[in-house]
């Protein structure tokens, strides 16, 4: 089997943020761990991965982080980037025929994970560490991120693409697997993958006889629509709204996959029928988010305009949380238009919802 264990280099540049994040220099890290100096560069350098080290030691790094008064938000960030780090190693290491194991169907991947996972392709900080990374940011030739060599980069996506055409369709399993697959693949800018993901949806909507009613290919069209999204496509996302978002049991999958995806569900989901199983989470977290989102220029601001709608339909009272800032949103994005019609008649039935509140 081959040893995906030693792949470290999220982690690392995290641990790099993170102690940078406490103003400490890598001799004083070294010295608070009571490890050399070299120890430390290794870590932060990805040449001995966080995750092969042994537990005990890991378990004294977080505490001692801890006692340097390091947030355990950002301890967090550490732990999620070793999952990241172990699904780059098996990605690098193990042969795309065997979908048995793959960590993306093993469970449903977070907005956190993701973030991280994708960082050495998009280049794009993580949301979690942004603010961080611009306090710390230096001068000069130094690496915004984890870095991979472009023939490694090249082999993850034609290792996701592999696994997404061969995962089972016929079991849930293989069909997360088949919908992870095809969206971290998304993060790929060349163009061939581009038309590959636009091939990829248009087959998987063959598949799904009734795009209308949930299934776990339900999903797979969802996360595609997002992907397409990502490259410009304007339709994508407007379209699979007016396909597949045509009843109660729908609204509430896609309402449930935000909530999850944003961190409102805490728990870590196995399958992807956990979209229509009765779940509780409270929703100003969403609600935040998708304000913060909700500008024209936004590829996805079709899907954010819908959901907000849903969302505030479901439930009302979260409009009482928001205040003017929802409204002056709304009534900007209203003006300045570049959305679709379907987003403007929800987005106006969202601002008279709010005028109605305001007079309550």
């Amino acid at each position: 089997m081959a040893d995906h264990g030693r792949e470290g280099r999220i982690s690392g540049y995290v641990l790099k943020v993170i102690r940078e994040a406490a103003g400490l220099t890598q001799e004083q890290l070294a010295e608070h761990l009571a490890v050399d100096i070299a120890t430390v560069q290794a870590w932060e350098s990805g040449r001995r991965a966080l995750m092969a080290i042994p537990t005990g030691t890991y378990l004294g790094l977080r505490h001692a982080l801890l006692g340097l008064k390091v947030t355990p938000r950002l301890l967090v960030q550490l732990d999620i980037a070793l999952e990241a780090d172990r699904f780059l190693g098996y990605v690098l290491t193990v042969d795309a025929r065997d979908t048995r194991t793959h960590p993306l169907a093993s469970w449903v991947i977070t907005r956190s994970f993701t973030d991280l996972a994708a960082w050495p392709f998009t280049k794009q900080t993580p949301a979690a560490l942004a603010s961080i990374r611009r306090a710390t940011r230096k001068r000069g030739p130094v690496a915004s991120g984890p870095v991979l060599a472009a023939e490694e980069s090249r082999h993850v996506f034609d290792h996701l693409k592999a696994v997404a055409e061969r995962a089972n369709v016929d079991q849930a399993q293989g069909l997360l697997l088949r919908r992870q697959a095809h969206y971290v693949a998304g993060f790929d800018s060349a163009d061939e993958t581009v038309e590959w993901l636009t091939a990829m949806q248009h087959r998987e909507e063959r598949r799904v006889h009734r795009a209308d009613e949930w299934t776990p290919g339900w999903a797979v069209i969802r996360s595609g629509a997002h992907a397409l999204a990502r490259f410009g496509d304007r339709e994508a996302l407007p379209h699979f709204i007016r396909a597949s978002l045509g009843n109660d049991v729908c609204e509430t999958a896609n309402l449930n996959y935000w909530a999850y995806w944003l961190g409102e569900l805490a728990e870590p989901q196995l399958m992807d029928t956990f979209m229509i199983e009765p779940q509780s989470w409270q929703g100003s977290r969403l609600l935040n988010h998708l304000i913060s989102k909700l500008y024209a220029t936004n590829p996805n601001v079709d899907v954010v305009a819908h959901t907000l709608w849903a969302l505030l339909m479901s439930r009302p009272a979260l409009a009482d949380q928001c205040g003017d800032r929802l409204a002056d949103v709304v009534s900007r994005v209203l003006e300045e238009g570049g959305i679709s019609d379907q987003s403007r008649r929800e987005l106006e039935e969202v601002f008279y919802a709010l005028r109605m509140t305001r007079r309550r």
